[in-house]
C-alpha cells in the first residue's frame, strides 16, 4: 500500500473512532433521560431517543468491525504480494 493510501486510511480509522465515542456518549445520555424522565411524553421521546442511539452506535461498531476485517485483508495480500516478489 502507497504511503498516501496508508495516511488516508489512519485518517479514515480516527474519524471513526471519534464517531463511534460521540455515538457512545448519546447513548448514554439517552440512557440517563430514559433513567430520568417522569412525564408520558418524555418517556416515550425517552425511549425514540435511546433506540436511535443504540441503533447508531452499535451500527458504527459493525462498520468498524468490517473496515478492520478489510485492513486485515488488504495488509494480507500485501504481505502474500511482497512474499511472491521476493521469491523472483
Amino acid at each position: 500500500m502507497g504511503e498516501k493510501c496508508e495516511v488516508a486510511l489512519e485518517d479514515n480509522y480516527l474519524n471513526n473512532l471519534e464517531l463511534i465515542e460521540k455515538a457512545r456518549l448519546e447513548w448514554l445520555a439517552a440512557i440517563s433521560l430514559f433513567n430520568n424522565a417522569s412525564e408520558k411524553e418524555l418517556i416515550d421521546h425517552a425511549i425514540f431517543t435511546l433506540n436511535a442511539a443504540e441503533r447508531r452506535y452499535i451500527f458504527l461498531l459493525k462498520e468498524a468491525r468490517q473496515e478492520k476485517e478489510r485492513m486485515k485483508k488488504l495488509d494480507g495480500e500485501e504481505e502474500l504480494n511482497k512474499a511472491n516478489h521476493a521469491q523472483f
